[in-house]
């Protein structure tokens, strides 16, 4: 293995496993600002695709010719479950537990396979195990705060072994081969307030879906020209909205366009 830090080389494969993988998580900046399509590990992250420590050697090996000892390993595999259990802590008083020696999460006396927090549309609390028996899902109250968890259903279970085993194949084909999970960490009560400027004139944010929305649909594009470009690709089938300002630079009103019509301002 070769001497870089365990977290940059799962980053790195998951630019691979991404690589394979059609579709992005949404691309936010401040207002003001103009965003872009995410980048490759933006979309694994939100995916939940871990990454194998006999891939990350793989990767070590091609960049770097300085070699970890065992000792160094050892220490550097140690740190990386330290780091886990600390970041996964805010799940303990809702039942969920990382034991350090296995290097796998419980709730309710059982391992878990499956954990996704999605805390906004670029960041993913989540981790994925093959001998896990159980998925949770977190529960969060009006404000989006975390206030527990809860075990998923049967019915969600089987419909996620589908999709796993789909990804799997996917991941493959391309010579990638899924292995030990890995924890993404942000923080459970983000509130995403990239649109709040234009609240007043009928968007809104569901905190169930993480997503904005006008009316009843998510928010693909919202086009400001000259302040402000947001692009959620995660609902792509969603509403475009072209900002109309007056000659004093107030916002008029949004109008719905058709995608074709802006999808060239976030590429």
């Amino acid at each position: 293995m070769k001497k870089q830090k365990i977290t940059t080389l799962l980053l790195t494969m998951v630019l691979c496993a991404s690589a394979v993988l059609s579709g992005c998580a949404a691309s936010q900046t401040e207002p003001n600002q103009s965003t872009t399509s995410s980048t490759p590990f933006e979309e694994a992250k939100d995916s939940g695709t871990s990454i194998s420590s006999d891939e990350a050697s793989s990767v070590q090996a091609y960049e770097n010719d300085e070699v970890l000892s065992s000792e160094e390993q050892a220490k550097a595999e140690q740190e990386r479950r330290a780091e886990i259990a600390e970041k996964c802590s805010i799940y303990e008083p809702y039942g969920m537990t990382y034991d350090t020696e296995k290097d796998r999460f419980f709730y309710n006396g059982q391992v878990v396979r499956y954990f996704k927090d999605q805390i906004n549309s670029n960041e993913t609390n989540g981790f994925s195990y093959d001998d896990g028996v159980i998925d949770v899902e977190p529960i969060r109250d009006e404000d989006g705060t975390l206030t527990g968890l809860k075990q998923s259903s049967d019915a969600d279970f089987n419909a996620r072994t589908k999709e796993q085993e789909a990804l799997k194949a996917e991941l493959e084909k391309a010579g990638i081969t899924a292995g030990s999970g890995s924890f993404e960490q942000g923080d459970p009560n983000y509130r995403d307030d990239s649109l709040d400027a234009y609240t007043e004139f009928g968007v809104s944010y569901d905190k169930t879906s993480n997503h904005w929305m006008y009316g009843e649909k998510p928010i693909y594009i919202l086009y400001d020209k000259e302040h402000y470009t947001f692009c959620d690709k995660g609902v792509s089938d969603g509403i475009s909205l072209n900002v109309v300002r007056d000659k004093a630079g107030n916002i008029e009103k949004l109008v719905s366009v058709d995608k074709g019509e802006l999808e060239q301002f976030v590429k």
